[in-house]
């Protein structure tokens, strides 16, 4: 009768150096799937594809900080990106360690052709700040991106950062003129132009307070904007101009705004109840004038009348 051999076993040093020589392999492809993503190396990519299929999938986020999408968006290698995408589409949807996707990075960098390969919901991913892929390519100046992101999904314009701003104001703050031009013609939404921030300000206070002439000037042209809205602080965007010292650029900010229409708060008729649009995140609230601006109009009555009485006085004499 013959015997019956068992299955060799392998011992756990042998075990364990398998083990440890696989973990090794697979290092070594990670380490040059992320050198071919530095390149752009579509060979590269098509090669350890062939060595190991299930790469990409065990491609996210280790020691290298990115997945191999975020760095060819980083570094414009469309090419590559594409055949990443074309392998393994939910890549797109992938967060770095500041919580970025691969879209963010695309648009703050200004490459349109990996944007539109992306998945339109990274749109309305936001990182770690908040930050939508529309608030980056908004900040960095990339108008095709903002065109296309808005295109792709309209209502990201609307997303509200944690002090309540939204995207419009963003141009304003990094002088975005052109950029901010593109927005208003896509979003043409009267309440999102005016929309306020948590301190009540819409984007002309903005503008008046940064003080960029061209900014101001077309913002004023657009019959949507409400130039008399008045912040939680109780000021118009007059009134944040008229607390400047007086300069030529002061001077002319104050013209441009008095000729649109612009009052300021303490010249608003007393029985108008004035109250900052409330943001998602806090309450309404009614505004009171600051005293500061009471005082300065009772000081304004009382010297028209102590100059009055003197002019009167000379005349009798």
């Amino acid at each position: 009768m013959p015997s019956i051999t068992s299955p060799r076993r392998r011992s756990p040093s042998t075990q364990l150096h398998q083990r440890a020589s696989l973990a090794s392999e697979r290092t070594h492809r990670e380490k040059r799937l992320y050198e071919a993503s530095l390149g752009g190396c579509v060979e590269s990519l098509a090669q350890l594809l062939q060595e190991d299929r299930l790469i990409l999938a065990r491609a996210s986020v280790t020691c290298f900080n990115k997945t191999p999408l975020h760095v060819a968006c980083m570094l414009g290698h469309v090419p590559f990106a594409k055949a990443l995408l074309a392998h393994k589409r939910d890549l797109a949807m992938e967060l770095d360690l500041q919580g970025c996707t691969p879209l963010h990075l695309a648009s703050a960098n200004g490459y349109a052709e990996i944007v539109l390969q992306s998945d339109p919901l990274a749109c309305l991913a936001h990182d770690e700040d908040g930050r939508t892929p529309l608030h980056l390519a908004t900040m960095k100046g990339q108008i095709n991106i903002v065109i296309e992101l808005v295109k792709a999904r309209p209502e990201a314009a609307e997303h509200r950062l944690s002090h309540g701003q939204t995207t419009l104001p963003l141009g304003v703050r990094h002088n975005r003129l052109e950029t901010l031009k593109v927005l208003m013609e896509m979003v043409r939404d009267g309440d999102l132009v005016n929309a306020q921030d948590d301190k009540g300000n819409t984007i002309l206070h903005l503008a008046a307070a940064n003080k960029p002439i061209e900014t101001v000037k077309y913002l004023l042209q657009r019959s949507e904007v409400d130039v008399n809205t008045v912040n939680r602080n109780g000021f118009s965007a007059l009134d944040i101009v008229e607390h400047f010292p007086k300069d030529f650029k002061v001077i002319e900010l104050r013209e441009l705004l008095v000729h649109a229409g612009a009052l300021r708060a303490i010249r608003f008729p007393a029985s108008t109840t004035l109250q900052a649009a409330p943001s998602t995140n806090t309450p309404p609230v009614e505004v009171v004038l600051p005293l500061s601006l009471s005082g300065e109009i009772r000081k304004q009555e009382e010297d028209k009348h102590k100059k009055w009485i003197k002019k009167k006085r000379n005349s009798l004499m």
